[in-house]
């Protein structure tokens, strides 16, 4: 993975009492999971009330403010630096976290519950050890975290089953969002035609609604509106300039649309919000871990508690086109495991897999089924999983158009293995389909 010294930490946990903070944006995925009394949470023109248990996911640079309610709350905040992410997942901006707006992303309370027992158990090495860390430790905990919360709470989950759909739904969401269409003065019709999907505008909107809980039109406010916030707080320019900047037809438009969110007008918004950054030290009280982790032992599980049993399998993706300049910790070297230094390769392999077991392992280059030495070093590195009582799992994507011809070429290598080494080194093995 990549690193930049000037980054924000990859991964920050605190444990924090809010009182009244000011509306706010990162570059960060932020999970806020409450664990005693409750706090106030507004995205723009929402506003709901977070409870014990309650979970919430705040978006990479999504404006979001906590405040208190009338109980005394204690909350765990957990940052992952977007950056650092993107690393790991390079389609992170095409994600969009959700888990209660509509009825096809809701998903519980129970399977709220599971997901928020999840990342408990896998931040508490973190903050029992907040400076002793090994870095691939962290590295294992943040990929884990990440699967977690994609796997569970990317909305395109609900639409896995209709790739059509999926794809024209994401097509002008790309538009609004990764290509700040938004700001444009452009109407609906104008968004769909730009965007090559000529659809009933009902259809289109309320597939929207499915998605992320709200009309296309009022999504659309929705993002100028945040737009709009992030100038007046971060900037002196005029709330006209503002508006034009945020893709408003008009002043008066922009004025008219804020003033159904917020109780004060621009203007007034701008001056109370600056205050508050200027405080934000005193809005948020930091709590040691020392305090909480004695008073939540059924969600913060002591490292012995967490399973340390070995993972028998090991994720391999013979087909990926991966950077062979890439400094990953997950790319094996073809050319290392033919030419030299085949044990120090191997062994580097097994130390990764051991902090985390769930990665999928990527070579430099894809493997040529008909090439005489890639099967050579394929056979080899075989031969030395079975030697460790590690069986592969050769992993196919779905969605790649070779699928079947990538499952026939592991089919006639493990029949050609099997002929030469014996049909029982092969009982764990496995082909998966992702």
């Amino acid at each position: 993975m990549s690193s930049n010294q000037n980054q924000s930490p990859p991964l920050k946990v605190e444990f924090l009492r809010i009182k009244d903070e000011p509306f706010r944006w990162s570059n960060s995925i932020e999970v806020v999971i409450v664990l005693e009394g409750s706090i106030q949470v507004a995205i723009a023109d929402e506003n709901r009330i977070l409870s014990v248990g309650g979970l919430e996911i705040f978006n990479i640079n999504q404006v979001h403010r906590l405040s208190h309610t009338h109980d005394e709350n204690l909350v765990l905040l957990i940052n992952i630096d977007a950056e650092f992410a993107k690393d790991y997942c390079s389609d992170l901006s095409t994600v969009w976290f959700a888990h209660e707006f509509g009825p096809g992303t809701n998903l519980g309370s129970e399977r709220v519950q599971e997901i928020t027992e999840a990342i408990c158990t896998l931040i508490t090495p973190v903050v029992n050890n907040q400076s002793e860390l090994r870095f691939l430790t962290l590295l294992n905990i943040i990929e884990s975290l990440l699967d977690l919360l994609i796997t569970n709470l990317d909305v395109k989950r609900m639409f896995e089953g209709n790739p059509i759909k999926l794809q024209r739904i994401w097509k002008i969401y790309n538009y609004l969002f990764n290509n700040q269409g938004y700001t444009n003065k452009a109407s609906l019709n104008e968004i769909a035609a730009m965007t090559d999907e000529y659809l009933n505008l009902d259809y289109l909107s309320s597939q929207f609604k499915l998605l992320i809980g709200d009309t296309l039109q009022n999504l659309l406010h929705y993002l100028r509106i945040e737009h709009a916030i992030k100038r007046l707080l971060t900037t002196n320019l005029s709330l006209v300039d503002i508006s034009m900047d945020s893709g408003f037809s008009s002043p008066r438009y922009f004025y008219q649309k804020f003033n159904k969110i917020f109780a004060e007008g621009p203007k007034e918004f701008r001056h109370e919000n600056k205050k508050k950054q200027e405080m934000m030290e005193h809005l948020r009280e930091s709590i040691h871990p020392a305090f909480v982790l004695p008073r939540h032992k059924e969600l913060f599980h002591s490292q012995e508690a967490v399973s340390n049993v070995p993972n028998k399998w090991i994720n391999l993706d013979l087909f990926g086109d991966y950077d062979p300049r890439s400094t990953s910790v997950y790319m094996i070297g073809i050319t290392d495991l033919i030419h030299c230094n085949l044990d120090t390769n191997f062994n580097q392999v097994l130390r990764v897999h051991d902090l985390s077991p769930y990665q999928v392992f990527g070579f430099e280059r894809p493997f040529n089924f008909f090439l005489n030495k890639d099967i050579q070093s394929l056979t080899w590195f075989m031969n030395q999983l079975s030697e460790n009582n590690i069986d592969p799992v050769f992993i196919v994507r779905a969605d790649h158009k070779g699928m079947s011809e990538q499952i026939t070429a592991i089919q006639r290598f493990i029949e050609n293995y099997a002929t030469i080494y014996g049909a029982e080194h092969l009982k764990g093995w496995k082909i998966e389909i992702r």
